[in-house]
């Protein structure tokens, strides 16, 4: 079962500043995505505070009932970040990286037996022997 995450932080506004300084300090998000995503949220409250004028009285009970709703348009509307992705992963992607130019310039057959060698010793054994054969 996937496990439920905060939707809220209940930080101070100063914390939330320092935060973003952090973020942006460490490269973690740009500078440029947070002037967007403070665009693009003063956008929704004002085509927000358009509709509830247009609405009058009906609207500003609307409002405060579907004020949810649009926090969840909002949220869906952000761009998707970047996952951190773990040494082990990195490792094996730079592996089979690695395998794979040192099989490209092989024949078939030479990749058929470089094949068997990664299933019985490896990746690193088979960027070897694919570099061996290369030569």
């Amino acid at each position: 079962m996937a496990r439920r995450r905060r939707t809220s932080l209940k930080i101070s506004a100063q914390q939330a500043r320092e935060a973003l300084e952090f973020l942006v300090h460490e490269g973690k998000i740009v500078a440029a995505e947070v002037t967007r995503a403070l665009e693009r949220r003063e956008k929704l409250v004002k085509e927000l505070k358009t509709r509830l004028a247009e609405l009058g009285d009906q609207g500003a009970a609307a409002g405060r009932r579907f004020g949810r709703s649009a926090a969840r348009e909002w949220k869906a509307s952000r761009p998707a970040r970047r996952r951190a992705v773990s040494a082990a992963t990195r490792a094996a992607r730079r592996a089979q990286g690695e395998y794979m130019a040192a099989v490209r310039r092989l024949s078939k057959a030479a990749r058929k037996q470089i094949q068997e060698v990664r299933k019985s010793s490896g990746v690193r054994a088979a960027i070897d022997a694919a570099k061996k054969l290369a030569r």
